[in-house]
């Protein structure tokens, strides 16, 4: 009781611009949260595309492969530039789900800071026992068992299943290495991604998303 009647005489006692500030901050909290979601749901929909795509890309290549052996055509050149098309293309959208986690971490981050903010001032004596996310530098830009992170993974792995096929049908003979620069292809790309969102870690919003120097 005496909780609720201190909490009372403190929300009597802010100004007109403290309510205002709060309101603006109930206000961003909310859209700030759907603004998350956005990006997480964006991300899983950049990975259905790429199966899609890698899928049609695929099919068309090794369909046309069959057509010319059985109708006796060479359309190596054509199968080529369709799966290096193909390629870059997905290095393109490996390159966007790497993009959209660093949006979805910034933000994912501000939300923690104002969700810490409030709990610290224990509304109606919450004490927060089931320990809700709160600090502002969680999540990591990079975290290796999260769901991003394995959409990562598979992009970059259906990259190199790409180019692997792509060595197979369009070049010289030669398994061996064929599958090492597929393998390197894979590697290059998570050193890469790892190694962007890994150098965002410290650094102020305009910094991480923007490239904006300086550090917090």
């Amino acid at each position: 009781m005496a909780e609720a009647d201190n909490d009372k005489a403190r929300e009597q006692a802010l100004s007109e611009q403290e309510k205002e500030a709060l309101k603006f901050l109930d206000r961003d909290f909310n859209q700030c949260f759907q603004q998350m979601r956005h990006y997480d749901t964006q991300i899983f929909e950049i990975m259905k595309f790429s199966v899609t795509t890698y899928t049609a890309v695929l099919a068309a290549a090794l369909g046309l492969h069959q057509f010319g052996i059985k109708e006796r055509f060479v359309f190596t050149i054509i199968i080529a530039c369709i799966l290096a098309t193909g390629l870059l293309f997905g290095f393109f959208l490996f390159a966007l789900v790497v993009r959209n986690r660093v949006y979805f971490v910034q933000v994912a981050r501000y939300i923690n800071e104002q969700r810490g903010l409030f709990f610290a001032l224990r509304p109606l004596g919450f004490s927060n026992r089931s320990r809700m996310y709160r600090d502002p530098l969680r999540p990591p830009f990079f975290s290796p068992r999260s769901s991003q992170a394995w959409f990562m993974y598979l992009s970059a792995a259906l990259n190199g299943v790409l180019s692997f096929t792509l060595l197979v049908l369009a070049a010289p003979p030669g398994l061996g290495w064929k599958a090492a620069v597929s393998g390197f292809v894979v590697v290059l790309q998570l050193i890469l991604g790892i190694c962007y969102l890994n150098y965002r870690e410290d650094r102020s919003a305009e910094s991480a998303v923007w490239g904006q120097p300086g550090r917090t």
